[in-house]
C-alpha cells in the first residue's frame, strides 16, 4: 500500500508540474520579449547620452573660439620650422617664396634662421598673406608666381 500511495503521490506532483509548465510559457515567451525590448532600449539611451555629450562638447568649444577670437585680429602663429616647412612643401627658394610673401629676400632667411619661438611679423599684411600662402597648393603657387612675372 506504501507504494502505491507513493507512486500516486509521485504522479500527481509530475502532472501539477506539468500543468504549471504549461500555463508559465506563454509568460516566460512575453516576458523574453521585454528583456530584449528593454535591453535594446537602454542601448538607444546610451548612444544617445554619448551623441549629446559630443554635441555639447563641440558646441562649446566653438562658442568658446567664437568669443575669444577677437574680429579685427588674424588668428594664428607662425614659426621659424613652419615658415622653412611650408617654403619646402611648396618648392620654393627663399627668393620666389619672398616675392610671393611681398618680404624681402633677406626677411625670409632672416625669419628661417630663427632658432625657435613664434615670428614677430610686424605688418598685418604680410601675416595675413602667409595665413593665405598657408592655404594653397603648389599649383596655385607656381600660377600665382607666373602671373607676377
Amino acid at each position: 500500500m506504501a507504494n502505491v500511495m507513493k507512486a500516486l503521490k509521485e504522479e500527481i506532483a509530475r502532472i501539477a508540474r506539468s500543468e504549471i509548465k504549461s500555463a508559465l510559457d506563454p509568460i516566460k515567451s512575453v516576458n523574453a520579449s521585454q528583456r530584449k525590448y528593454i535591453a535594446d532600449l537602454r542601448k538607444q539611451i546610451a548612444q544617445l547620452e554619448k551623441e549629446t555629450r559630443q554635441l555639447g562638447k563641440t558646441v562649446s568649444k566653438k562658442t568658446v573660439a567664437q568669443n575669444d577670437q577677437p574680429e579685427e585680429s588674424p588668428r594664428g602663429w607662425i614659426t621659424a620650422q613652419g615658415i622653412r616647412a611650408m617654403r619646402k612643401r611648396l618648392r620654393l627658394s627663399q627668393r620666389a617664396f619672398a616675392e610671393l610673401a611681398g618680404v624681402s629676400l633677406p626677411t625670409v632667411a632672416n625669419w628661417e634662421a630663427k632658432e625657435s619661438g613664434k615670428l614677430n611679423i610686424r605688418s598685418k599684411e604680410v601675416f595675413v598673406r602667409l595665413q593665405q600662402i598657408k592655404e594653397m597648393g603648389i599649383r596655385e603657387v607656381n600660377q600665382i608666381l607666373e602671373e607676377q612675372d
